[in-house]
């Protein structure tokens, strides 16, 4: 093989090359493998030879430069002194051209012996020339590829080593061609430096988080996840309700009224006592609450929690609504017949002007009496505003005797008097209660809250989206059932109790 001369401004393109002969001999092995396979039984058709000689053709480079061993377009085998020098001075592709054209001509050859029906001694001996052929030739072509891999690993060394040593040349010749160019900026000012074409280098420094960052959020805030809600009440009112279906928008009811006569004693001989009374319809109409929110398409694509914070935040909200109304609603449509409404109002009774330093727990002890003397059930539930409910806790037997009040007694963490729990609420208002069993108070309702999405006037055209929330029901307190709650105001039922 001739000597590799090569230099390191054409490393990258000897590397190349050397890729593209590796795999042209790879070809040319699978070839010669393909031909073998082609010529392996005598008495075989030929046409697997047709099939190795399409392939090699398909897969063989063919030499820009007509080479010595063509002559007038035809094969002609070196021999001697001519073949060794050709293998010394040829390149890996010559060789594999010159291996690939007598192998052709040695195929053409057994294949007429064939079709000439030479004898079996002919054509054994052309078979095992094949053979030989092919061992020299594979021999050849891994000592090529053996020295042109030696060759290219030698380069890569040779610019690893070089490559850092010629851009130091380069940058120190490129300061030495503009010595002087940089010997005039010295003295330049540095506040005419676009005119003056001053080059500004910047030293290294400490990086700081204010200094050194621009352009976005480094680092990214932790975000919780979940959205933190404005505190509103608790529904506690609502709870306290019997809860009952309603199948109508009005609800109705009839209740005894005006009863005269009473039962007693009849002597012999005269009339019995005769009692009567009216039975009376009421009726209660079914109101609607609403509430909605409008929000744009792209809030709802690009917040992934904010549609169902919408719909909670407006069932919250519509409940309290409910509960206000069904609390302290007028009876005018769309507001409910609120509880406090048809309550029965505090009335001292015979305990006016005898209680000795009166205060709130002697005011809710006479309101229960009043719900009994009714002959109303005892009540369950008074209700009272958070503030009330704590001056309770601190009041002591007197002002020596600094015992808390014993009839005030916590039952897990809710305060009773006498038994009955207090609730505390800020639906109430403060200095204000509420006594009674509001098992007798039933809230009627029709399918619960309904949340549904839609399109509301131009919300087409300004890509928006309506989130509405409705309930409709009622809260009926039947006529005879009223007197079994009590409100109040506390500093005046105090004073309706103190002693004069």
């Amino acid at each position: 093989m001739k000597e590799l001369n090569y230099n390191n401004s054409n490393a990258n393109k000897m590397k190349i090359g050397f890729a593209k002969r590796k795999q042209t001999l790879s070809r040319v092995i699978i070839g010669l493998f393909l031909l073998f396979c082609g010529i392996g039984v005598y008495s075989a058709d030929f046409s697997k030879s047709q099939n190795a000689e399409t392939i090699i053709g398909q897969v063989l480079t063919i030499a820009t430069v007509i080479p010595a061993f063509m002559v007038e377009g035809k094969f002609k085998e070196l021999k001697g002194e001519e073949l060794k020098t050709f293998i010394e001075t040829a390149d890996p592709e010559q060789l594999a051209e010159y291996y690939n054209q007598k192998n052709e001509a040695t195929r053409k050859e057994l294949e007429a012996k064939i079709e000439s029906k030479a004898t079996k001694e002919d054509i054994e001996a052309l078979k095992t020339q094949l053979a030989e052929d092919g061992k020299e030739q594979l021999k050849m072509l891994n000592k090529a590829l053996k020295e042109y891999g030696l060759a290219i690993e030698k380069i890569n060394k040779e610019n690893r080593a070089n490559s850092l040593t010629t851009q130091t040349t380069a940058i120190r010749k490129g300061l030495e061609e503009n010595l002087e160019q940089l010997k005039a900026l010295k003295g330049v000012d540095r506040s005419k430096a676009t005119e003056s074409g001053w080059i500004s280098f910047k030293a290294a420094d400490t990086m700081l988080e204010s200094t050194n960052i621009s352009g976005g959020n480094v680092p990214v805030e932790q975000r919780i996840p979940g959205l933190n809600l404005i505190a509103t009440r608790r529904i506690r009112l609502y709870d306290l309700f019997a809860k009952g279906s309603a199948t109508s928008n009005i609800i109705s009811w009839v209740y005894q009224a005006n009863r005269d006569g009473s039962a007693g004693g009849t002597s012999e001989g005269t009339t019995k006592n005769q009692i009567d009374f009216d039975l009376v319809v009421a009726s209660q109409a079914v109101v609607k609450r609403t509430a909605f929110i409008k929000v744009s398409t792209e809030m709802l694509d690009d917040i992934d929690f904010i549609e169902s914070e919408i719909r909670n935040e407006l069932m919250r909200l519509l409940m309290l609504d409910v509960e206000s109304t069904a609390y302290s609603g007028n009876n005018t449509p769309p507001n409910m017949n609120g509880i406090r409404t048809v309550a029965t109002a505090f009335a001292a009774g015979t305990f006016a002007g005898t209680v000795d330093n009166a205060n709130e727990a002697d005011v809710l002890t006479v309101a229960a009496n009043q719900i009994a003397i009714a002959n109303q059930e005892a009540p369950n539930a008074i209700l009272m505003h958070p503030s009330d409910i704590t001056k309770l806790k601190l009041y002591k037997v007197s002002s020596t005797d600094r015992r808390y009040i014993d009839r005030l007694i916590f039952i897990g963490d809710t305060l009773t008097l006498d038994g009955v729990p207090m609730i505390a609420t800020t639906l109430v208002t403060a200095g204000t209660y509420l006594v009674g069993n509001f098992n007798l108070s039933v809230l009627y309702q029709m399918q619960g809250v309904m949340i549904n999405i839609g399109l509301d006037g131009n919300d087409w055209t300004k890509n928006l989206r309506t989130i509405i929330a409705e309930w409709r029901g009622a809260l009926v307190t039947k006529n005879n059932d009223r007197t079994a709650f009590v409100k109040g105001t506390f500093s005046t039922d105090i004073a309706a109790l103190e002693t004069a």
